[in-house]
C-alpha cells in the first residue's frame, strides 16, 4: 500500500503526463516483447523454407548426376552451395558412409563418421537418427541450437547433409527491432509534453483555485466562494460548493439552537458512524452526570463497548447487528454500564439508523436514560417468580405436596403429571393411596405411621404406582416432613423418580451378558481383562473352554501359570511376546494349547493397553480365537498353491519357447522370402531396361505385372512382419506429447499431401499421454496416410487430427472426405487382409488397419470408425486419462 500512497500524493499536473509516458512506453515495450520472442521462431520457419527449396532443387540435380557416374560435376554442385548464405558444411554421403563431396576438398573420401567433431556436425546424427519413412526431404533445428540441419535422400542410396548457421540472420532482426523501438519512443515523448502542457493550461490551473477554495471552506470560513466561470465541469463543481457553502451557513446557526437544548437536558445523546470499529462522532456534555467527559469518547482514547457490560456486550451488538441488516431503523436496547465511579447503571437505549439513497446505514444516534431503580425492581420480581417456577418444574424429578392424612395431592409439577399419566387438574382431586398397589402401599403406610409419630423426619422407599391406562410404574420417592410450629405434621414434600428405565437397563445388561457368551461361544472367541493396578484377573466363560481348563479352578494367578497352559514349543516365544507388550497399543500372537489340556488347537491371541485415570497404571485386555480351521484350511491352501506356482513355471516355459519358435519364423519370412522376391524384382527389370526393345507390348506389359506383383509381395511381407512385431514387443508406457508426434507423422507424409493438394486441419487440445510412443506414431502414420490416401480423388481433399478430453477419456480422430465406407463392414476393415477397395484403384495390402487394431489393443485403447459410403471416414481412438 505505501507505493499507492506515495503515487496518489503527487500531484495531477505531474501524475498524468507520468501515467501517459509510462502507458506509451509499456505499450512499447510489450509490442516490442511479442516480436522479440518471435523472431527466433519467424527467422527459423524463413530460413527452413529456403533452405528446403534449395535442397529440393540439389536433390533433383545430384541426383541425375550421381545416377550418371559424374563425380566431378557433383562435387561442383556441392561445392556450389557454399555460397549459400550461413552455409557451414555441405556433405554428400554414398550408402557406405563415405563424403563423396564436401565444401572441404580434404573430407572427400573419408568416413562420415570420423567427421563428428567437427562444429555442428555433432548434431547430425541424433537429428537424423530415424530412417526417412516416405519422406525424401528432412529439414530441423536441433532444441537449444542456432544451426540448422539439412537431409536430402539422393537415388540409389546417397545422402547429402548440410549444416546452416542461424545467427546473423537472428541478430540482423533483433537489430531492426531496436532501431523500431528507439525511433517510437522517442516520438511518443513529444506527443507525451506537448499533452501535459494542454492539460496544465486548460484544466489543473483552474483545479488549483478550486481546491484553495474548497479548503478555505473546510476550515469553517463558509463565507468563501470558487468564483470560477464558465460551463466545463470545475466551473459546476464550484458553483456546486458556492451554493453547499450558503446551506450551511443557515444549517449551522440551526444546529447550534438544537445542541444547546440537548446540552441542558438530563438525557444523554450519542451519535456513531457506520465503520469499522464504531467510532462516536458526538456525544452529549450531559455525559457527565456519569462521571465522563465527552473527550476520551470522541479522541477514541475509550470505546462505548468498554463502558458496557462485559455479560451483556455480545448480546448488544448482535441486536445491532441484526437492525442495520434488517430493520427496524428505530429500536429499544437495555442494558448495563459502569460509572467512572466504579458502579454498574441500567440503561434504557433509544436508537435510530440513517440509511442513505442504497439502503445503506450511514449512521446511528441514540438517547441515553438512567432506568437503574426501575431496573432492579423488575429484576428481583421476575427472579422470585422464576425460582418458584423451577422448583415445581424440574424436568427430570416429579415433586409435589400431599396431605399427610387424606393422601390427597396438593401441588404437583408436569414431570409428576407425566410419569402418572394423568393431567394436572385430574391428579389434585385423587389420592396417592388408591394409585398404589399392595404390598407397596403397606410399606407405605408404616413408614408415614413412623413419621406422624415424630420417629423420623424423612423416608425413601422404592414403589410402584398404577398409571392412568393401568399399568405399573416403577419409582423411588423421598419423602420429608413439613411440620407446624408444635411439631404436628402439616405437608409431606415428596421427590418421585422414574426408574422402569433403569431396571429395563439393567434387564437388558443381563440378557445381553449371556448373548455376548453364546456369541464367545459360538465363535470361539475367549476374552480377559488384567487391572495392574488392583492385579484382578477376569476371564471368560469361553477363555475357560478355549484353555481347557474347570471355571471353577479361576484363572491363573501369574503369567509363569499361564505359560504352563500353553504348547512347549509355543511356550518361549508367547513368553516374549507377553514381556513385549506396550504401554499402549495393540499386538497379536498365534500359538497352540498344551496337548495335555486336550486336542491340538490353535489360537490367535490380541492384546490392548490403555493408561489408567491420574497415571494409577495399565489395563490389559485381549482375545483369544480359535483358529484352528483356519490354520488347516492355511495348509491346505500353501501347498495347492505351490502346486500351482508349479504348473505358472511350466507354462511360462513353453510360452517362452513358442515366441522363440514365431521370432525364428518371422526371421525365415524377413530373409528366405525376401532374397527370391530381390532377385525376380532384380531380373525383371534388367529385363525391362535392357531387353525392352526385344519384346512385344504384351511382353513389356507381363513383365510390368510381374514388377508391380513382387512390389506388392515385399510390401505385404513387411506389412506382416510389421504386425507380428507389434503382437510380440515390449510396450513401453512414457509421457508423450501430442501435437509433436502428430507433426513428426505429417512432415513424414509430406510429400503425399503436397502432391495430392490435402489441406490439414488441427483440431488439438493440448494433451499429454503416457503411451508407448513408437506404437502410438504407428497408429497415427497409418490413419493419416490412409485419411490422404482415400481423399486424394476429391476434388478439394482435407484431412483433420484432433484430440480432445471428456470423462476422464483422451479420444483421438482422424477424419477425411474421401470415398467411404459402408458401416456394415466395420468390423470387418479392422481384420488382417481385409480390403474394401481394388488394389487397382488405391494400393495396400490390407494390413494397415489391423496393425493400427492390434497396437491400440496392446496400449489398452479402443478404436472404431463412422462413415458412410461417398461421405468421408473418421476413425477414433479412446486411451484413459
Amino acid at each position: 500500500m505505501k507505493p499507492v500512497t506515495r503515487l496518489l500524493s503527487i500531484p495531477a499536473r505531474w501524475l498524468a503526463p507520468l501515467l501517459l509516458a509510462a502507458f506509451a512506453l509499456t505499450t512499447t515495450a510489450i509490442n516490442l516483447a511479442l516480436e522479440w520472442r518471435d523472431v527466433d521462431q519467424q527467422v527459423t520457419d524463413s530460413e527452413t523454407r529456403r533452405l528446403r527449396e534449395r535442397l529440393s532443387v540439389e536433390q533433383s540435380r545430384l541426383s541425375v548426376q550421381v545416377g550418371n557416374g559424374n563425380p566431378l560435376v557433383v562435387r561442383r554442385l556441392v561445392g556450389g552451395l557454399g555460397l549459400y548464405g550461413g552455409m557451414q558444411h555441405a556433405y554428400l554421403v554414398n550408402p557406405q558412409g563415405q563424403v563423396q563431396a564436401s565444401l572441404n576438398r580434404a573430407d572427400i573420401g573419408r568416413a562420415f563418421a570420423d567427421l563428428q567433431d567437427q562444429p555442428g556436425l555433432a548434431l547430425l546424427a541424433p537429428a537424423f537418427a530415424t530412417p526417412l519413412t516416405g519422406a525424401t526431404l528432412q529439414v530441423a533445428r536441433p532444441a537449444g541450437s542456432a544451426l540448422l540441419l539439412g537431409r536430402a535422400v539422393l537415388e540409389p542410396g546417397h545422402e547429402l547433409l548440410t549444416v546452416v548457421d542461424l545467427s546473423q540472420p537472428i541478430a540482423t532482426r533483433i537489430a531492426g527491432l531496436r532501431a523500431q523501438m528507439l525511433r517510437e519512443s522517442v516520438v511518443l515523448a513529444v506527443l507525451v509534453g506537448a499533452l501535459a502542457l494542454l492539460l496544465h493550461w486548460v484544466w489543473f490551473r483552474r483545479a488549483e483555485q478550486l481546491a484553495r477554495a474548497l479548503t478555505t471552506m473546510g476550515e469553517g470560513q463558509l463565507q468563501a466562494r470558487s468564483g470560477l466561470q464558465g460551463r466545463d465541469e470545475l466551473a459546476l463543481i464550484g458553483a456546486a460548493a458556492d451554493r453547499m457553502a450558503e446551506r450551511l451557513q443557515a444549517s449551522h446557526s440551526q444546529l447550534q439552537r438544537m445542541t444547546d437544548v440537548v446540552e441542558r437536558s438530563p438525557l444523554v445523546v450519542i451519535e456513531w458512524f457506520n465503520v469499522i470499529g464504531c467510532p462516536i462522532h458526538y456525544v452529549s456534555p450531559s455525559i457527565a452526570q456519569w462521571g465522563y467527559a465527552p473527550e476520551p469518547l470522541l479522541q477514541g482514547r475509550m470505546t462505548y463497548d468498554d463502558l458496557i457490560h462485559p455479560d451483556d456486550v455480545g448480546r448488544v451488538n448482535a441486536e445491532i447487528d441484526h437492525y442495520l441488516e434488517h430493520g427496524p431503523d428505530q429500536y429499544r436496547q437495555e442494558y448495563r454500564l459502569r460509572c467512572a465511579d466504579g458502579r454498574w447503571i441500567w440503561i434504557d437505549d433509544r436508537s435510530a439508523l440513517t440509511r442513505n439513497a442504497e439502503g445503506k446505514v450511514t449512521g446511528i444516534s441514540g438517547v441515553l436514560l438512567d432506568i437503574t431503580v426501575q431496573k432492579e425492581a423488575e429484576i428481583a420480581q421476575r427472579e422470585q417468580a422464576e425460582f418458584q417456577r423451577l422448583f415445581y418444574e424440574l424436568p427430570l424429578i416429579g415433586m409435589a405436596i400431599s396431605s399427610p392424612n387424606s393422601t390427597h395431592w396438593l401441588q404437583v409439577n408436569d414431570r409428576l403429571c407425566e410419569i402418572l399419566g394423568y393431567p394436572r387438574e385430574e391428579l389434585l382431586k385423587m389420592r396417592w393411596a388408591d394409585m398404589t398397589p399392595e404390598p407397596d402401599l403397606e410399606r407405605n403406610i408404616q413408614l408415614l405411621d413412623r413419621m406422624k409419630a415424630g420417629l423420623s423426619e424423612s423416608y425413601q422407599m422404592h414403589k410402584r404406582f398404577v398409571r392412568w391406562d393401568g399399568s405399573f410404574v416403577h419409582t423411588e420417592i423421598h419423602v420429608r416432613a413439613v411440620r407446624e410450629p408444635d411439631g404436628r405434621l402439616k405437608h409431606l414434600f415428596s421427590i418421585v423418580q422414574d426408574i422402569t428405565e433403569r431396571l429395563q437397563t439393567s434387564q437388558a445388561l443381563s440378557d445381553q451378558k449371556g448373548l455376548l457368551e453364546q456369541a464367545e461361544a459360538m465363535a470361539g472367541l475367549g476374552s480377559w481383562l488384567y487391572d495392574t493396578n488392583t492385579q484382578r484377573i477376569w476371564w471368560s466363560r469361553q477363555m475357560y473352554r478355549n484353555i481347557g481348563r474347570e471355571e471353577g479352578e479361576g484363572p491363573p494367578p501369574d503369567l509363569g501359570s499361564y505359560l504352563d497352559c500353553l504348547h512347549p514349543e509355543d511356550r518361549a516365544r508367547v513368553e516374549r511376546f507377553m514381556q513385549a507388550l506396550p504401554h499402549r497399543g495393540r499386538m497379536h500372537a498365534e500359538f497352540r494349547r498344551h496337548p495335555a489340556l486336550g486336542r491340538e488347537r490353535w489360537f490367535r491371541a490380541s492384546v490392548e493397553c490403555r493408561a489408567l485415570a491420574d497415571e494409577a497404571g495399565f489395563q490389559y485386555s485381549g482375545t483369544l480365537l480359535d483358529i484352528t480351521q483356519l490354520r488347516q484350511a492355511q495348509t491346505n491352501l500353501e501347498r495347492i498353491n505351490a502346486k500351482l506356482e508349479q504348473r505358472v513355471a511350466e507354462r511360462t516355459a513353453q510360452l517362452s519357447a513358442a515366441n522363440r519358435e514365431l521370432e525364428a519364423f518371422s526371421y525365415t519370412v524377413s530373409h528366405d522370402l525376401k532374397a527370391p522376391l530381390r532377385g525376380i524384382d532384380g531380373y525383371s527389370q534388367l529385363l525391362e531396361e535392357e531387353h525392352a526393345g526385344q519384346m512385344n507390348d504384351e511382353g513389356r506389359q507381363f513383365v510390368g505385372r510381374i514388377r508391380r506383383g513382387v512390389q506388392q509381395m515385399a510390401t505385404l511381407i513387411s506389412d506382416l512382419l510389421d504386425y507380428s512385431r507389434m503382437e510380440r514387443r515390449a510396450m513401453e508406457p512414457q509421457a508423450v506429447e501430442l501435437r509433436p508426434l502428430v507433426d513428426l507423422v505429417l512432415e513424414s507424409h509430406a510429400a503425399d499431401i503436397a502432391s495430392a493438394g490435402t489441406e490439414v486441419r488441427l483440431q488439438l487440445d493440448p494433451m499429454t499421454l503416457r503411451l508407448d510412443r513408437d506404437g502410438l506414431a504407428v497408429v497415427l502414420r497409418n490413419l493419416v496416410g490412409n485419411a490422404i490416401k482415400f481423399s486424394a480423388s476429391r476434388d478439394q481433399p482435407h484431412v483433420e487430427v484432433g484430440a480432445r478430453t471428456e470423462g476422464g477419456r483422451h479420444i483421438l480422430w482422424v477424419k477425411d472426405n474421401g470415398v467411404g465406407f459402408d458401416m456394415q463392414y466395420h468390423d470387418r476393415i479392422f481384420g488382417i487382409f481385409q480390403r474394401l477397395q481394388r488394389a487397382e484403384d488405391y494400393a495396400g495390402t490390407g494390413v494397415g488397419l489391423a496393425l493400427v487394431a492390434k497396437a491400440v489393443q496392446r496400449m489398452g485403447g479402443r478404436v472404431w470408425a463412422d462413415s458412410s459410403l461417398g461421405q468421408g471416414a473418421t476413425f477414433y481412438l479412446e486411451f484413459r486419462a
